[in-house]
C-alpha cells in the first residue's frame, strides 16, 4: 500500500496519551504521531519548502529542486537564465526581450487594466511570441537549453520608483509530491534568492493547502533514519559525519580549495585520517560566510546502501572532530536521526515511517511542561541523561525525608521565574562536576512522561536551557528537524488566502504570505526617539477603508528584505504587535513599511501561520467573514 492511500483521509490523528515511562509509538495509521496532514480534503498539504521536479524535462527528469510555496504570490516564478523572448507579430517582431514585452502590454489596450496577465491565447491578438532561457541543473550547475511559447506576461510591483517589472511566462507541468500540474511560470533571474522555484497561486490553487509550520512535509515519509553518530562515504574515503539541528548549511572539510570562475569548477583537496584524495567539482555558486566566499557544490555521498545527493559548502573544518556537517536542509530533505542509536547505517538504512513502534519524534524547538510550568527544551548530542540548567541550585536535608531534595529556581518560556522541589535519585559525575538527578512527571503536550533529569547551575557561558539526552524514553528518540513543537500540534485552522484579523483591537483584511518570514504592516509618518538608551518608532497605520491608528512601539529589531535584480535591499523596523486570526491569538513580530502600492495593508507570515494555520489559494475568507 502506498504512503498516500495510507494517508487520504480527513481526520488529525494526534499522539494518544502516554503513561510514565512509555513513549507514544511513531506510527499510528494512517497518520505519522506527529499529528501531520499529508493530504486534506482530497487536496495535498505542502510544507513552506518542497521539492518540485520538472516533469517534462528530459535532462531534469527525477532531478529535485528546492522551492518556497508562497500562498503571498499570484504567480509562480522559476530562476532562468538568458532569457530571450521574439515575437513574429508584424508590428512587434523588430523588438526583443524587454522591450517586446512592454511594447505587448501597451500595444492591446491600456496596461493599467492587466489585461496581459490573461492568456494571449486569442484570435484577435495572436502575439506570436516565443520565450527561449535556461534552466539551472541543482546538482552539477549545468545549463539546460528550453523553449517554449510566450503565454502571457507578468507584471510585478517594483519597490520605489521602478514601477511595474515586466516578466515573460510560459507554461510548464511541474509536480510535488503526487501532484502534477501545468502551470504558468514567470521566468526570471533568483540567483539571489535562496530557493530557485517560488510556488505561487498558479499552481497551488485547486490543488494544495500550505502548512508553514512544515519544511519538506512531502518528504517526511522517505526519510531514513540515521544514527546519533554515523560514517558517510565520498567514493571508498570514510568522513566522520555531525549534525547541526539549527544551520541550514552542510559542510565538508576541504583543503587547498582551487575556484574556476571561468570553467565553473572547484578543485579540492578532502583528508581523512586514511586517506587524501584530490577531486574535483562542479561550482554551484560562491556563498558569502563571514567576510569570506566559500564554493558550493553537490556531491554524492553513501550512508551504508543509501546515497544522497546533498549540497555542501567546501571549508576548512580541521578544528572540528567531523569531516563532514549536515545542517537542517539536508535533514530536511532526507533524514531523521535517531538520538539513542549509533552508526544505523552500517544495518542498513530504515525509513522513519517504517521505524521503531516505540519511537518518539521530537522538534529542535519543543514546549514541555514541569510541575505545570512551561520551559522550552531541545535535544542535544552532546548528553546522555537530559540536563537542565537552571538559576539556582541547592541540596536539602530534611528530617524524616529518606532522599536529599534539590531545590532550585528556573525561568519559563516567557521569563518568569519558579521555584521547585524535587527529591535527588542519584548523583552523577560528569568530569569534575557532580549532578543531582531528579525524575519529575513531565507533560508533552497532552502526554505524560517520567524521566530523569540532571540538574546543573548555569554560568557565564552556559545560559538556562532544558537539554534534551538520549535516555530521556526507554525506546528511539527521534529527531524531525521539518518542524517545531510537535509535542503540541494542535488540530489545524484552515484559512483562505485573504481573512479579516484583529490587530491590536483593529479589524484589517489580511493577506496570508507563506513566503513571508515576518508579518508586515503599513506604517507612514515614522519618527524614530530614544526611550530609556533603547529604539523607539512612532507611525501612523492607515488603509483604504478609512481606517487610521497611530501606534508607538519599542524597535525590537530590523529586517533587511533581498532586493530582485536591479533593485537594492531594503531595510526595515521591527515592531511587536498583537494579533488574532479566528481563535489564535498571537503576540508576533512585524516589520514596517509603506505598503501604499500593494492591494493589503498588512500580511501574516510564516512568523504567524506557523502555529497550525493552513492556507489555501482557492478562495479568500474560508475562516472570518469579509469586513464591509
Amino acid at each position: 500500500m502506498s504512503f498516500f492511500n495510507r494517508t487520504l483521509i480527513s481526520l488529525l490523528c494526534l499522539f494518544s496519551a502516554l503513561s510514565p515511562s512509555v513513549a507514544a509509538p511513531l506510527q499510528q495509521s494512517p497518520f505519522y504521531a506527529n499529528g501531520a496532514y499529508y493530504q486534506l480534503d482530497n487536496k495535498q498539504v505542502m510544507g513552506r519548502i518542497e521539492n518540485i521536479y520538472y516533469a517534462n524535462i528530459a535532462q531534469l527528469h527525477g532531478v529535485a529542486v528546492p522551492a518556497k510555496i508562497d500562498t503571498g504570490a499570484d504567480t509562480t516564478s522559476i530562476h532562468a537564465l538568458n532569457i530571450h523572448v521574439q515575437s513574429q507579430h508584424p508590428q512587434l517582431k523588430h523588438l526583443h526581450d524587454e522591450a517586446l514585452l512592454k511594447a505587448i502590454a501597451e500595444h492591446f489596450g491600456d496596461p493599467s487594466t492587466e489585461w496581459w496577465l490573461d492568456s494571449f491565447d486569442t484570435p484577435e491578438r495572436n502575439i506570436q511570441a516565443s520565450v527561449s532561457f535556461d534552466l539551472v541543473h541543482p546538482q552539477t550547475g549545468k545549463l539546460i537549453p528550453v523553449q517554449r511559447p510566450l503565454a502571457r506576461i507578468s507584471g510585478i510591483q517594483g519597490r520605489g520608483e521602478h514601477g511595474i517589472l515586466y516578466r515573460p511566462v510560459v507554461e510548464l507541468l511541474l509536480s510535488s509530491g503526487e501532484l502534477k500540474v501545468t502551470t504558468a511560470v514567470n521566468l526570471t533571474d533568483r540567483s539571489t534568492f535562496s530557493y530557485p522555484i517560488l510556488i505561487g497561486k498558479t499552481f497551488l490553487k485547486n490543488h494544495a493547502w500550505v502548512d508553514s509550520s512544515y519544511n519538506y512535509l512531502q518528504q517526511e515519509a522517505q526519510a531514513s533514519v540515521l544514527g546519533s553518530k554515523e560514517t558517510a562515504y565520498l567514493g571508498k574515503q570514510a568522513l566522520a559525519v555531525s549534525f547541526s539541528f539549527y544551520y541550514r548549511r552542510s559542510s565538508l572539510d576541504a583543503r587547498n580549495i582551487e575556484v574556476d570562475l571561468k570553467r565553473q569548477q572547484v578543485s579540492f583537496d578532502v583528508i581523512t585520517p586514511q586517506q587524501r584524495q584530490r577531486l574535483s567539482a562542479p561550482l554551484l555558486r560562491m556563498l558569502k560566510i563571514g567576510e569570506n566566499q566559500q564554493p558550493v557544490v553537490n556531491l554524492t555521498l553513501d550512508f551504508g546502501q543509501t546515497s544522497k545527493s546533498i549540497e555542501l559548502v567546501l571549508r576548512d573544518r580541521s578544528a572540528f572532530s567531523s569531516q563532514l556537517r549536515l545542517g537542517t536542509e539536508a535533514l530536511n530533505q532526507h533524514f531523521m536521526i535517531d538520538l539513542s542509536a549509533n552508526y544505523l547505517s552500517e544495518q542498513g538504512l530504515s525509513k522513519a515511517i517504517d521505524y521503531h513502534p516505540k519511537a518518539l519524534m521530537m522538534s529542535p524547538n519543543e514546549e514541555i511542561k514541569l510541575e505545570g510550568v512551561d520551559f522550552s527544551a531541545t535535544p542535544s548530542l552532546a548528553v546522555k541523561t537530559s540536563l537542565m540548567r537552571v538559576k539556582r541550585l541547592k541540596t536539602l536535608e530534611r528530617s524524616g525525608h529518606a532522599k536529599s531534595i534539590a531545590a532550585f529556581s528556573a525561568t519559563d518560556k516567557q521569563g518568569k521565574t519558579f521555584v521547585f522541589e524535587q527529591d535527588i535519585q542519584r548523583n552523577i559525575t560528569v568530569g569534575e562536576q557532580t549532578r543531582p538527578i531528579i525524575s519529575p512527571i513531565l507533560k508533552l503536550g497532552e502526554r505524560t512522561l517520567q524521566a530523569d533529569i540532571a540538574l546543573e547551575q548555569t554560568t557565564a557561558d552556559k545560559p538556562e536551557t532544558l537539554l534534551i539526552g538520549e535516555r530521556f524514553v526507554d525506546g528511539p528518540l527521534l529527531i524531525n528537524t521539518r518542524t517545531e513543537n510537535i509535542f503540541n500540534k494542535t488540530p489545524p485552522i484552515k484559512a483562505g488566502y485573504v481573512e479579516q484579523a484583529q490587530v491590536e483591537g483593529i479589524a484589517i483584511a489580511v493577506k496570508l504570505d507563506t513566503g513571508a518570514d515576518l508579518s508586515s504592516m503599513h506604517a507612514e509618518d515614522i519618527e524614530y526617539f530614544d526611550k530609556q538608551g533603547k529604539p523607539w518608532v512612532k507611525f501612523t497605520y492607515r488603509n483604504k477603508a478609512g481606517v487610521e491608528q497611530q501606534f508607538t512601539r519599542e524597535v525590537v529589531g530590523r529586517m533587511v528584505i533581498k532586493a530582485r535584480v536591479g533593485e537594492t535591499a531594503d531595510s526595515r523596523p521591527v515592531v511587536e504587535m498583537q494579533a488574532k486570526l479566528g481563535e489564535l491569538s498571537k503576540r508576533i513580530r512585524v516589520n514596517l513599511q509603506n505598503r501604499a502600492n500593494f492591494n493589503y495593508s498588512m500580511i501574516l507570515g510564516k512568523n504567524f501561520l506557523r502555529h497550525g494555520v493552513l492556507v489555501s489559494s482557492d478562495a479568500p475568507y474560508l475562516l472570518t467573514k469579509p469586513l464591509h
